[in-house]
């Protein structure tokens, strides 16, 4: 029987509804959108073919834990379809390496990251052997695989021999990729279909990292063996943590003598206080003496913890009052100092999950600036002192439009060579993700990408100040890091600002974003390539929005077969 709420055509045994789609800072929310639930890898392919028809866009949709439009943007709704991804989560289990080839799982898309690390970790029976793991993966797991990939997600990590250097790639969780299966339409036929691509084919780099401009159902990632993992906490003053290197040696204390020592770390800087939070992880087999055993992720309830509705009060208060903001800062960094365990241990995954879903909903703005491993710790002393400035200066304007954190976490590069592919042609770096590896990263012999994240909550109706801290902000780092360094945005967050109208309105940055995937580049490896390779696998240009259309520009002429 049909459904007569559906769009017309649309498969009658498919549920779909109209539902409001909100992203996870609540910046971007529209209502009324169509919203299908597939049931299978088929049935995806079948809305797609339907959407074809129908002129509709077709959009996936995970847990929508992000920032960017990359899924939809606010002016969208009409002749868009998401596709609900959740529902399609199944996890194989891992299948051991033979050779130089290193284990790997396949896994649908819909899966979360939570439910991908329970099934690697237990897949070894229990301890002692604990399993499979990576070498890292993003603080929050109640985030799609699908998501993840998309917008080439991490965590920290940085080979650090002898301890930490598991035999694999280090780079994004989109460097892991060892085939992945696409909804596409292929050379000669406008009928979309599942089609599997091995990590060695010429056009797999397209859809490692594609910012929602592919539809990917399961990929197959490389996994090693499962290792533990110690995370201390401490809360150093910034004199210590942020000061300047005389040379390459970093100081004592600092960021970058613990990136040296351990490969692992994470620095979360509230305005107005003096001790930021400081975490170290290090890669240790056996319990510490002084760690406290860990079994599960999450470690952190005062800040995970956190009821809906206080984001909400929040954005009332500090907009009713924002001369409140530097108590209030002050006061939530001597409260995680007092209440973050100091010292725990446990299988990987139970101290690189971090974040929830009811971690407060902050607006964040990131980067990731490419750089030798050597210059972290200056670039660390000049980009928190700028920060600093800027906090002041509104500070003394009575403006206070940053009342989170300042974050900085270090990785490794999307480096190809460490990919084990089981044939020939080797594995190729991700075309645009932001830690993609290419002649430019070579010839300055980058190998590590320290990203920047400035978070606030927004002040209901009054966004205009934050816009313009991040787009001063934003400016300065593209001008400081303008000679020997590269800057990319992180695809998730915000980025591009103008003081106006906020992320993603500055075409000039944006601009500036093709252009770094460009120099340099061989023309089968550029952002045009990108642009026409994705063009090429969609032929109805299904997988777009508003956004994506002024990103990549509409849908082009299908280019030759590879």
């Amino acid at each position: 029987m049909s459904n007569p709420s559906a769009p017309s055509g649309f498969p009658q045994d498919i549920p779909v509804s109209k539902e409001t789609f909100e992203n996870w800072c609540q910046m971007i929310t529209v209502p009324d959108v169509w919203t299908c639930v597939p049931k299978s890898e088929g049935d995806v392919v079948r809305v797609c073919n339907w959407a074809a028809s129908a002129g509709y866009r077709v959009r996936a949709r995970g847990i929508m834990h992000g920032w960017s439009p990359l899924t939809i943007a606010a002016a969208d709704g009409p002749s868009v379809m998401l596709v609900d991804m959740t529902g399609l989560k199944t996890i194989r289990r891992p299948t051991p390496g033979t050779g130089d080839q290193l284990a790997q799982v396949v896994v649908q898309t819909g899966a979360t990251m939570d439910a991908l690390m329970n099934v690697l970790e237990y897949s070894g029976g229990g301890p002692p052997d604990l399993g499979f793991g990576f070498p890292h993966i993003p603080a929050p797991g109640h985030i799609t695989v699908g998501g993840a990939l998309a917008i080439n997600a991490h965590g920290t990590g940085v080979p650090t021999p002898p301890n930490d250097a598991l035999p694999t790639a280090y780079g994004s969780l989109s460097n892991q990729v060892l085939a992945c299966t696409a909804v596409v339409t292929l050379p000669g036929s406008d009928a979309y279909a599942a089609h599997t691509f091995t990590r060695g084919d010429t056009d797999a780099k397209a859809f490692l990292t594609h910012c929602g401009r592919a539809l990917l159902l399961n990929v197959t990632l490389e996994v090693v063996k499962n290792y533990n993992l110690r995370c201390q906490s401490s809360f150093p003053p910034t004199a210590t943590l942020f000061a300047a290197p005389t040379g390459n040696t970093p100081p004592p204390g600092s960021v970058g003598a613990c990136l040296n020592a351990s490969g692992r770390v994470e620095v979360i800087w509230f305005p107005f206080s003096d001790n930021p939070w400081l975490k170290v992880w290090t890669v240790a087999p056996t319990k510490p003496a002084g760690s406290a055993q860990v079994f599960a992720p999450y470690n952190y309830a005062f800040s995970d913890d956190l009821p809906p509705w206080l984001t909400g009060l929040l954005k009332q208060v500090l907009g009713g009052s924002p001369e409140f903001t530097p108590d209030f800062c002050r006061g939530f960094a001597g409260f995680a100092a007092l209440m973050a365990a100091p010292d725990i241990w446990g299988a990987s995954k139970n101290t690189l999950l971090y974040v929830r879903d009811t971690t407060l909903r902050v607006t964040a703005n990131g980067y990731a600036v490419l750089m030798q491993k050597q210059q972290v710790q200056q670039a660390v002393a000049d980009v928190t002192n700028q920060f600093a400035k800027m906090v002041d200066k509104y500070h003394d304007m009575k403006l206070w439009p940053i009342n989170s954190p300042l974050e900085i976490r270090v990785t490794a590069l999307d480096d190809p060579s460490k990919v084990g592919t089981a044939s020939a042609p080797a594995a190729q770096s991700p075309v645009i993700s932001s830690l993609s590896v290419d002649p430019i990263v070579r010839e300055h012999a980058w190998d590590v990408a320290c990203w920047i994240d400035v978070l606030t909550i927004i002040p209901d109706g009054d966004p205009q100040k934050a816009y313009e801290f991040y787009a001063e902000f934003e400016s300065w780092i593209h001008h400081h890091f303008a000679d020997g360094f590269r800057v990319n945005p992180e695809w998730s967050k915000g980025w591009a600002y103008t003081a106006e109208r906020g992320a993603w309105t500055n075409e000039t940055i944006i601009d500036a974003a093709r252009q770094t995937f460009t120099d340099g580049r061989s023309a089968d490896d550029d952002w045009s390539w990108e642009q026409q390779a994705l063009d090429k696998y969609d032929s109805a240009g299904l997988f777009f929005d508003s956004f994506l259309e002024r990103l990549f520009g509409p849908v082009m002429a299908p280019g030759p077969t590879a």
